[in-house]
């Protein structure tokens, strides 16, 4: 399955990883697909980029003084390789690893269907025997992935690419023309959301987002424990989605309509006794209203075809 002339350029996002590294680092080192690795270092002060000078010289390392978040961090990597001629980059979690020819195969499939902007692997558990939760929550949500995927899976007759509305961003091949269409993640979101917001536009720009069944990655997402989120972190998630929902390009929603009904539903709350509900209701307004101009100034960019934001 040689390709030839493709320049790849993976891209990987580090923060306090280090049990991680030799596995998703070393699996990259025996890719049949020439490749050039960028690492973002978000900070680390675990030890990481003198890790990685030692043990991985390869690597074009990018060092930040300050945790820019998954997206801008990953927009440093997508510049660099737009500057210095990618055909398509390869973004991949620090707690992630790919078999030798999974990047191989992702570009030979996506050359032969160029409609899509964005190809992922399907992402399975350390054991390899299981696929890893929230990927296989996606795979059970028709809402996601097109009914036809579990028929043809049940069947025995897979195709080698199969639409779907939403995979995480553990392991996105993009071609050079998504990067040139829709750009890179949009600053709004720090951590959390920059994968729906980015998936929204390739969507609302007539990209097809897929996923290949005969490849895959290890993804060693596992929770270490239940830890019950603070009220603070709570809130910020719950603020995180309203972000996410108010700026899908595919899926347009009015902040002035909505604010009008939050503050029906604060009222009835109130009238009922239920202080805890209508306080919930009058922050998302505070919310909406202060963050409507940075909504609106993000959706009117996102519809612009070009690099944005990078």
């Amino acid at each position: 399955m040689a390709i030839e002339g493709i320049t790849l350029f993976v891209i990987i996002v580090t923060y306090n990883g280090k049990q991680w590294y030799d596995r998703c680092f070393g699996s990259l080192r025996k890719s049949t697909l020439p490749i050039t690795t960028i690492v973002v270092d978000n900070a680390s002060n675990d030890g990481t980029a003198e890790y990685i000078k030692k043990n991985y010289p390869e690597i074009v390392l990018i060092e930040s003084d300050k945790n820019l978040g998954f997206g801008q961090a990953n927009n440093k990597g997508l510049r660099y390789a737009l500057d210095n001629g990618c055909d398509y980059v390869f973004l991949l979690n620090q707690d992630a690893w790919v078999e030798p020819d999974t990047l191989e195969r992702l570009v030979s499939i996506h050359k032969h269907n160029p409609e899509y902007g964005i190809v992922s692997p399907m992402h399975l558990n350390e054991d390899k025997l299981s696929f890893e939760n929230g990927f296989l929550h996606y795979l059970s949500d028709n809402h996601v992935i097109e009914l036809e995927f579990v028929d043809d899976l049940y069947f025995h007759r897979l195709k080698e690419i199969y639409p779907i509305q939403y995979v995480n961003a553990a392991a996105w091949l993009l071609p050079r023309k998504t990067l040139e269409t829709i750009g890179g993640f949009d600053p709004l979101f720090f951590h959390y959301g920059e994968d729906d917001n980015y998936m929204s536009r390739v969507l609302y720009h007539d990209y097809k987002i897929g996923i290949c069944p005969g490849i895959h990655i290890v993804h060693d997402a596992k929770n270490p424990g239940v830890r019950k989120r603070s009220p603070a972190e709570s809130r910020r998630r719950h603020e995180v989605l309203l972000l996410v929902k108010y700026t899908n390009l595919c899926k347009p929603t009015t902040i002035g309509r909505d604010v009008s009904y939050f503050f029906r539903k604060a009222v009835k709350n109130l009238m009922h006794f239920k202080f805890s509900k209508a306080w919930c209701y009058f922050r998302d307004i505070v919310f909406l209203i202060k963050n409507k101009k940075t909504i609106h100034n993000s959706v009117s960019v996102n519809k612009r075809l070009g690099v944005t934001w990078l």
